[in-house]
């Protein structure tokens, strides 16, 4: 018991604690009773049949139904006809310094526009809760949940959820001794944290989400259930600013109770439908049992409004994006020593901990942009050049709506430009151009790892001319399967110009960053739309290269050597600065750029890294041509060829080991009607440029 009581202070808390520790003490020892929700059971309310993910249907996987949308066509369901007439409630949790939220009411509001904020109920914010009382004063579009309702919010506890709910219950006009005398009138509600900022203007906002249904429930959440195993499961409470683990809580599951739980994001876009049933909570709904459960688990935000969703019958208006952009820092259990915060450790294992968002800075506004979302979390209120960038391009983004609006709208000079036609790209190693066998950027037949493969057919290649890839074009059939890429969405700091004199990308640092950043994907091939892709986000080198469902992050974003960060010709990822800070902190040599690369090749021999082993893999037979040819560059001391790594992986390397690092041009694919038998006649030909 004294382990259970190390963090209670109060005689209240520690009696809350043994209380519930009772449950366990009386059903173990009196072998009568059960456990707390043994035998709980729920009922699932979705009218949509749930499906078997260890059994889908045929052509349904899961990174399909990640992308559900819901957007059906306006005669089956309910829209607003005009953008400008959408109404609009923001949710608001704020804790600390007001400056952020005033910040974030005044880049939002506009006519039908309304603000409801709770303040944290720690009396370290009563002088927050003061100074935005005095601003609602005189702003009748904004609102606070009254000081009795406030929620003392911890991490990891399912005050967030409460908290979240007293600001709907606000809304609707159900809480006692407040001003609102009827519910608020809207048809969205936006549930924001006071450190989010919006990343589009106002017309894009309204114009994004009036663009699907009113009844439209927006929420990003993993659509395959959540089910953690019994042993690691458990049972909390809240007390004393702090939360408590008292044992384990059996997980809930389809087959053992009634519903599935499923992880979700704590920040979100809903219909005013949905907000009431939160809200209200009635009896013989689902989220009113729920609630009873949720209480007593960690970080129940980001499981609790998934689960209520997808148990609800709101499951069948589930658009599956919350138009949040958000990037994550390192684990906790990855921070040493007494820079850990251990409020997020709360399993009985050391080693598994929380994580929250890392701060965005100037430095991360090409990610933000390419993301295409409409807010980003979080921010530091004292950054105003990270502000002032977002705002001055919200500032043009709703100029140029005008301005179209108007018919008076000219479109300024294209510094990217990354369209190679509209028919996407082969991306060639500069090296092995006019070698026997060109090489390309590539996944081979199959598989998503990245490789270094053969551009062409065999039949193609002798009717090569030297230097066929500057100012030329490609033909589909001629290729290889897999070899074709798409470079764009690319961010807007910088330019970004493919040149017809050398065949590579030109680019030009911009006002924050050394270029502009590209999502590059592939392209009419087995993985199509996919992006490339530094695995598992792996800061460092060693990272196998491979094409992963698009998520609009980093490790997803690629820039073009221009000799500042990295060797002109080359392809490169840049690491987040506050990830790089967090790291450089423990003295470690983190690069701040990681290009495309090969193993064993530069000046540094980096080796790919094992994840089964947790260390560098020296063997890395699938990275590395261990070969009599390669011992003996090695062993001259001498760069073996490119032409080596055929068919080998690529992976992240340092843009400093420059030997390692791969230069590739980008050849412009042209659609033709080329059939088989024509590509086996081009060998008679020769010398015809593609």
């Amino acid at each position: 018991m004294s382990k259970m009581f190390e963090k209670a202070t109060s005689a209240e808390c520690r009696a809350k604690i043994a209380q519930h520790f009772g449950h366990w003490i009386e059903a173990i020892g009196g072998e009568k009773a059960a456990l707390p929700f043994t035998n709980a059971r729920f009922v699932n309310q979705c009218p949509e049949p749930p499906l078997n993910f260890d059994n889908l249907p045929k052509n349904m996987t899961l990174e399909a139904l990640m992308k559900k949308k819901y957007q059906p066509p306006r005669n089956e369901a309910e829209y607003i006809d005009d953008p400008a007439k959408l109404k609009i409630l923001y949710g608001i949790l704020m804790h600390g310094d007001p400056k952020s939220t005033i910040r974030l009411i005044e880049s939002l509001y506009e006519e039908g526009r309304s603000f409801v904020i709770h303040v944290d109920g720690k009396e370290s914010n009563d002088d927050a809760f003061g100074q935005l009382t005095e601003y609602a004063s005189s702003r009748s579009h904004v609102y606070l949940v009254p000081n009795h309702r406030r929620i003392r919010v911890n991490w990891g506890a399912f005050s967030m959820v409460n908290a979240t709910l007293q600001v709907l219950q606000y809304s609707f006009a159900m809480i006692e001794e407040s001003e609102l005398s009827s519910p608020l009138d809207f048809h969205k509600f936006v549930h924001l944290s006071a450190t989010t900022y919006p990343l589009k203007s106002n017309i894009e906002i309204r114009n994004e989400l009036a663009s699907y249904p009113l009844d439209a429930n927006m929420m990003y959440l993993v659509m395959k259930p959540f089910h953690p195993h019994p042993d690691l499961f458990y049972y909390y409470v809240e007390c004393d600013d702090a939360v408590h683990r008292i044992y384990r809580l059996p997980p809930l599951a389809s087959s053992t109770h009634g519903v599935d739980m499923y992880t979700s994001s704590q920040w979100f876009v809903i219909s005013r439908d949905f907000a009431e049933y939160l809200a209200k909570a009635e009896r013989g709904t689902f989220v009113h049992d729920y609630i009873q459960y949720s209480q007593h688990m960690v970080v129940a935000d980001e499981t609790f409004f998934g689960t209520v969703l997808q148990n609800s019958e709101f499951c069948k208006t589930h658009h599956n994006d919350n138009f949040h952009f958000l990037q994550f820092d390192r684990w906790e259990s990855e921070v040493e020593g007494g820079e850990r915060d251990e409020r997020k450790c709360l399993s009985p294992d050391p080693d598994r901990c929380g994580r929250s968002p890392t701060t965005l800075s100037k430095e991360d506004f090409f990610a933000m942009e390419l993301s295409d979302q409409l807010f980003a979390r979080k921010f530091d209120p004292n950054d105003e050049e990270v502000y002032k960038m977002i705002n001055e391009k919200r500032f043009m983004s709703a100029s140029r709506l005008r301005d179209l609006s108007f018919g008076n709208y000219t479109e300024p000079e294209i510094t990217v430009d990354t369209e190679f036609q509209g028919f996407g790209t082969l991306i060639a190693a500069k090296e092995t151009l006019d070698s026997d066998i060109p090489l390309c950027l590539g996944l081979g037949n199959n598989g998503h790892y990245v490789r270094l493969v053969p551009c062409f057919h065999e039949v193609v290649v002798p009717t090569l001319s030297k230097g066929w890839a500057i100012g030329g074009a490609v033909i589909e059939q001629e290729v290889l399967p897999n070899n074709r890429w798409e470079v764009g969405p690319c961010s807007s700091d910088g330019g970004l110009q493919w040149s017809i004199d050398t065949a590579e990308l030109i680019s030009t640092p911009g006002n924050h960053t050394s270029s502009p950043h590209c999502l590059i994907k592939q392209l009419k091939s087995s993985r199509h739309g996919r992006c490339l892709d530094i695995q598992d986000e792996r800061l460092t080198p060693g990272a196998r290269l491979q094409v992963f469902p698009c998520l609009n992050k980093w490790h997803q974003m690629f820039g073009f050597g221009n000799g500042l960060v990295s060797p002109t010709g080359s392809i490169h990822g840049s690491i987040p600065q506050n990830i790089l800070r967090n790291v450089q902190k423990k003295d470690k040599d983190q690069p701040s750029h990681l290009c495309v690369g090969v193993a064993w090749r530069g000046d540094e021999r980096i080796s790919p890294w094992s994840d089964s082993e947790n260390k560098f893999d020296l063997k890395g037979t699938d990275f590395v041509p261990f070969d009599k040819d390669m011992t003996s560059y090695l062993e001259n001391d001498q760069t073996p060829p490119l032409s080596l790594w055929q068919d080998k992986y690529l992976m992240s390397i340092p843009c400093s080991d420059e030997k390692a690092v791969i230069h590739f041009v980008f050849v412009p694919f042209i659609e033709e009607d080329l059939g088989s038998d024509e590509i086996e006649n081009t060998q008679d030909q020769g010398g015809d440029e593609l």
